[in-house]
């Protein structure tokens, strides 16, 4: 057969393939990936608890000037303080019961102030979220006061109306409307909690709580969002009566709008070099990176660099630069 010379010379000068392609690409490691759809953040907001307990079982005893005691059937013992920190008025009894043991419809309420501050976590897939929190929450309690005989029962007022409850939850959600740029998800929380500081814990058994809510979310970027939840909270507790072997029991239902944010740990790595200018997720050699052009805290899109209606040659010392790039 022939020798095909310029066959060979063909061979020796085609260009390589991996000239014109970039190697395959590689992004994030396990750890951002694994990372990426958990969602931690912090709230704080509002809320209003309505203090409420029947008190059927007692009887009401008032010397003038003086708050409300308790009275038992069994004891001859009085009650004091008796919303958070009960203590006993052994003193000898004098003619200033009120309302017997027994009394039809007797109950006081009265409303608390409420300010949570709250760290919270949760991992989304499709439409559904699950995660759990923590808050430490500043509970300040107003007068309580009483259902009937107001011209002869005053007002109970705790000595020390102010303290923290402390509480950790689960939580399942799931998203269920968008309109525009909101997205809006149903959760439910249910967890444990402690009455701190003004309250004795010793007297106290709190209940499971449960907290019913409408998150409604905005994304300022594709790693952060803000976010209003109003919610329901059910929840009681028991404070028991020393030497009685009795207790009183509370309803503090609470009604919150608490206002957060949440932040995920992006997949790629920020680009290193501070004079890219790209606003997608782009390569450098065979590594990806996501923009450095975006804070987090303005809307994107990573697909094709939406970040801000005003371009960068406008903005800025650009301005005054002939060529801003």
């Amino acid at each position: 057969m022939p020798f095909d010379s310029s066959a060979q010379d063909e061979g020796n000068n085609s260009i390589p393939l991996d000239h014109f392609y970039v190697k395959p690409r590689h992004g994030s490691n396990v750890i951002r990936r694994a990372l990426r759809n958990f969602h931690f953040g912090l709230y704080t907001g509002l809320g209003r608890t309505y203090f409420k307990t029947q008190l059927n079982e007692f009887g009401i005893y008032q010397p003038p000037g003086s708050l409300p005691e308790i009275l038992t059937r069994s004891s001859a013992n009085r009650y004091t303080n008796w919303v958070t920190d009960v203590g006993v008025d052994s003193s000898a009894l004098g003619s200033y019961t009120v309302a017997n043991p027994g009394t039809a419809n007797l109950g006081f309420k009265g409303h608390a102030l409420n300010i949570p501050l709250a760290a919270t976590v949760h991992y989304e897939f499709n439409r559904y979220r699950v995660g759990g929190g923590y808050s430490y929450e500043l509970m300040s309690i107003g007068p309580l006061h009483s259902n009937i005989m107001t011209d002869k029962i005053s007002d109970m007022k705790p000595t020390n109306p102010t303290g923290f409850i402390r509480k950790y939850w689960g939580m399942v959600g799931v998203s269920f409307y968008r309109w525009n740029e909101y997205l809006f998800t149903g959760d439910v929380e249910v967890g444990s909690y402690k009455l701190k500081s003004n309250f004795n814990e010793a007297q106290v058994t709190p209940s499971t709580y449960f907290n019913l809510g409408i998150t409604v979310e905005r994304n300022l970027s594709e790693y952060f969002k803000v976010y209003a939840r109003p919610a329901y909270e059910i929840k009681s507790y028991d404070l028991a009566l020393p030497k009685s072997g009795q207790s009183i029991h509370y309803n503090i239902n609470a009604l919150y709008v608490n206002i957060g944010f949440t932040y995920s740990i992006p997949e790629l790595p920020r680009c290193f070099l501070n004079e890219c200018h790209a606003q997608i997720n782009h390569a450098h050699g065979n590594k990806e990176y996501r923009s450095n052009r975006h804070p987090i805290y303005k809307k994107q899109n990573p697909g094709y660099g939406e970040n801000d209606p005003t371009l960068i040659k406008y903005k800025g010392k650009n301005k005054r630069k002939l060529n801003p790039y």
